[in-house]
């Protein structure tokens, strides 16, 4: 990408200036290169969904799902663009295609979807980046925790509430969809750690 190299200059330069340690260059590198990204990906899907009539759903979906993910985490990608069409992707089945969906969007439907969404989210969380690892056992129960209250408590109250029947859905349907992605987050990751086991028993 365009802005690999003013990152890497910049913290090239914030380094030799003795602002910031060597072992933190990867990390600050990582940092600013997740805010570039998260604020192009956003400035298109406020145009994309502008465009398509839909922004106030989108950015209900996106409030929802900034409530949550910070702690649950979920899949990380390398590249700007397998993250982007992943994004857009997400926010195209959950604002667009599934809450249109009426025979997917029930309300027994919905009580089923909750314990499953709190277990796999509960069980799964965190799902941090490989760059920014948490290593602290405290941590983790803490972002764990957190994840899972919020889930149960923006999915109580969009059940139990008597918003508009499209938001209820988007809404619902974020987090289904947030469950979804970190139940295949940890299915990969079982699976790279498993095939990292095998080729160090067998090497």
């Amino acid at each position: 990408m365009l802005i690999d190299r003013p990152i890497k200059v910049l913290t090239y330069h914030l380094y030799k200036n003795t602002l910031i340690p060597h072992k933190n260059i990867r990390v600050m590198r990582y940092g600013i290169y997740v805010l570039y990204s998260e604020f192009v990906k956003l400035a298109i899907l406020t145009i994309f969904f502008s465009l398509l009539g839909m922004l106030n759903e989108f950015l209900f979906a996106l409030v929802i799902l900034l409530l949550i993910r910070p702690y649950s985490g979920g899949i990380h990608f390398d590249s700007f663009m397998g993250c982007f069409l992943f994004t857009i992707g997400f926010f195209i089945l959950n604002v667009a295609i599934l809450p249109s969906l009426n025979y997917i969007n029930t309300p027994s439907l919905y009580i089923v979807f909750f314990p499953i969404n709190l277990l796999i989210i509960y069980l799964c969380s965190p799902m941090p980046s490989k760059y920014r690892p948490i290593k602290n056992e405290k941590t983790k129960n803490k972002y764990k925790y957190l994840a899972t209250f919020f889930t149960a408590t923006i999915y109580s109250a969009l059940l139990l509430t008597d918003i508009e029947p499209m938001f209820k859905a988007i809404g619902l349907w974020t987090i289904n969809l947030q469950a979804i992605q970190l139940l295949g987050g940890g299915v990969i990751r079982e699976k790279i750690q498993k095939t990292k086991l095998f080729s160090i028993l067998y090497s």
